[in-house]
This record gives C-alpha cells, structure tokens and sequence, in this order.
C-alpha cells in the first residue's frame, strides 16, 4: 500500500515539475484539446462478423465469440463460454469440464474505453509485473500468487484500433512451479491475431 502512494506521489511531482518546466520556458500549445468518440458498440442482438478480425467494439457485447471451438479444446475448456455483461467491461468466462480439478478457468475482457498506459501505470507497482509483446503490440502481466497456493496470470494488451483486452488464466488446482503465464500468453496471442 505503502509503495503505491509513494508511486503517486512520484508521478504528482512528474506532472508539476512538467507544468513549471512549460511556464517557465513559455511554451505554448496550439490547438484545442479533444476527446475521441466513443466507440459504436454492437447492440446485444446485433452479431459481430461471423469471421475475424474485430475490433473490441464488436466483442463488447458478444465475448464468448473470440475461440472457437478447436481453441477450447486445445486450452482444455468447455464451450461455448458463459458471458457476464453487466459490468463495464463485460466478459467472457469459460471453465474446465465439470469433474478436472487440474483444469482452469479463463476469462476474456474486450475494453474499447480504458487506455493501457493508464492502466499498465496502475498495475507496474504489483509484485510478478513485466511487460512483454504479445503479437507485436504492447501488453504486460501480474503474475499473481495469492494465500494458499492459488495463481492466476493476468495479461493485457493494447489494441491497434483503440482500447485494450484483458485474459486472465487461472488453475484451479495449481501445483508447485506450474507455468501459468505461458498458457495466458499462448491464449492471449490466438486472441490478438483475431483482433485489429
């Protein structure tokens, strides 16, 4: 907790140093700042392309879509993928068939909103944090080790039309030295190949 008001302070001084570097030096900026549109969403009964690549704004509604069926069976999941739209962002969330306590649970969260340097500031003072290239775009990880042995790996990546997804990869039953972030790197690139 410590380390994270200590990061903003660090980052509050950045900004007013910059502020006073500007004044000082009486640099201008032209132009009037704008915010970009929103992105169009697809409306829950509207379906995306049937094949992709799509943009995070078509996934927003209709998650589940990104893996088919021969990408469930590879990453040992049962189809078709259970959605959760009522958060912002919404997602996908598929789990190992009902009897394998060695399977795992992944979800997928498309966000046209958030940016991911943002983000990536928010999550770079987490303990297992690095960043990595995940289909030649930017993305980073929190490889989490939580009380009683439970991890999860969780991955982001910025999108070139905007936004940014999220996988996470979670064991149920991890076992001592289990690689869980080479699985949520493997998916997360099937996923980034399918999103433009």
């Amino acid at each position: 907790m410590q380390r994270d008001v200590g990061s903003r302070v660090r980052r509050l001084w950045a900004v007013l140093l910059g502020s006073a570097l500007v004044a000082a030096t009486g640099c201008e900026v032209s132009g009037t700042a704008t915010t970009a549109p929103a992105p169009t969403v697809l409306a829950p009964d509207t379906p995306p392309p049937a094949t992709p690549p799509w943009t995070l704004a078509e996934l927003v509604n209709h998650p589940c879509t990104v893996l088919g069926p021969d990408d469930l069976t590879r990453f040992g999941l049962t189809g078709p993928g259970e959605p959760e739209l009522d958060s912002r962002p919404g997602y996908c969330h598929w789990s190992p068939p009902a009897p394998a306590p060695d399977g795992v649970a992944v979800f997928f969260a498309p966000n046209p909103w958030d940016r991911y340097g943002m983000l990536q500031d928010i999550e770079r003072d987490k303990e297992h944090f690095r960043t990595l290239d995940i289909a030649g775009a930017p993305a980073f990880l929190v490889d989490r080790h939580r009380p009683g042995g439970h991890r999860n790996c969780m991955i982001w990546v910025q999108v070139a039309s905007g936004g940014l997804f999220q996988v996470e990869f979670a064991p149920e039953v991890p076992t001592a030295g289990q690689d869980v972030c080479g699985p949520a790197t493997a998916l997360a690139e099937v996923i980034a190949e399918r999103i433009r």
